[in-house]
């Protein structure tokens, strides 16, 4: 099977209760077509994708993932409206969860080819890693992040945007020793060498710095100290909790006083679906919820009345981070 037809096995998913009703089969025909136009179009180098939460797995029986298999397809609808923008985003970064509960390399493999006309189009792609997933996997299959990361055995990115560096840390915390399928920690943490890496990283850079990893920051002691002393880092961006949510985190509640705001991501897996659109500029960051539906476990023809009222709720989203 060549790459075509793998990826367009994945858009004729049986079964249509299963699948969002705005899936269709020409949509890998467009993705390519939206491909070969992307060099002679405008990329911003202040814009970026922000994707969550993506599950893929890559475990196929008759060109469908044996587990949640509308997630290929709701993942290929994100790709094709990032690919549709103008201009396009430099980057696209996703938060963790790339596999579908364990990690394995079949999930890896699968999650690369459908994020790769991303790459094909010039726009980078920075992962993040969840408690679905599995480094060792990862690393096998994107050995660049094993290679490139400043703490050695972390999936750790920085992408330095023109007025912002974002940087990606790795909160998954994986249990020492794994059988195949055996679920790990769900909560998430952030390590003394990560901690340890920041700190020098955020005491040297006179630049602001958005901090991002798959779990909520309440799970995660060690990093709010560091933010608590580091007044460049001007907000936290996650995943884990498919839901959208903008929230401001009381550091210190007395003086000195040290409040950061927090954004939480919609998911393409199951609760909010979709993605956001981050603007930078000299003067702050701007998050843009784009809300294309919701769906709680699973897509559904007859959606109950209460998932579009999610969704009318959810329109103009945006939430504004200062430099």
């Amino acid at each position: 099977m060549d790459r075509k037809e793998f990826l367009a096995s994945m858009l004729t998913l049986g079964g249509a209760a299963l699948v969002p009703s705005v899936a269709k089969a020409d949509v890998l025909k467009n993705i390519e077509r939206l491909v070969a136009a992307a060099p002679r179009k405008k990329m911003d180098e202040r814009l970026a994708v922000l994707l969550s939460d993506i599950h893929i797995c890559g475990e196929l029986k008759e060109g469908k993932s044996l587990h949640y298999p509308y997630n290929p397809t709701s993942l290929q609808l994100r790709i094709e409206e990032i690919l549709s923008m103008r201009p396009l985003p430099a980057n696209v970064l996703v938060f963790g969860d790339v596999a579908w509960d364990y990690g394995l390399v079949t999930d890896y493999r699968y999650a690369a080819e459908l994020l790769r006309p991303l790459e094909d189009a010039g726009i980078k792609v920075t992962l993040g890693l969840g408690n679905h997933d599995r480094r060792t996997a990862f690393f096998k299959v994107f050995p660049q992040y094993a290679q490139n990361t400043p703490v050695e055995g972390r999936a750790v990115s920085v992408v330095a945007l023109p007025d912002v560096d974002v940087i990606m840390l790795d909160s998954l915390a994986e249990k020492p020793v794994l059988q195949p399928r055996q679920a790990t920690t769900v909560s998430g943490e952030i390590d003394k060498e990560q901690i340890a890496w920041l700190k020098e990283f955020l005491s040297q850079s006179k630049r602001p710095a958005i901090l991002c990893a798959h779990h909520p920051l309440k799970e995660m002691p060690l990093l709010e100290k560091q933010i608590s002393i580091s007044p460049n880092v001007v907000g936290y961006v996650y995943g884990h909790v498919h839901y959208w949510s903008k929230m401001p985190y009381i550091i210190r509640s007395r003086e000195p006083q040290r409040m950061i705001q927090t954004v939480s991501l919609p998911a393409t897996f199951y609760g909010d679906i979709g993605m956001a659109v981050m603007h930078t500029s000299a003067k702050g960051a701007r998050i843009e919820y784009s809300s294309k539906g919701f769906w709680w476990p699973q897509p559904a023809d007859n959606p109950p009345k209460e998932w579009q009222r999610r969704v009318d709720d959810m329109q103009n989203e945006e939430v504004n981070l200062l430099f």
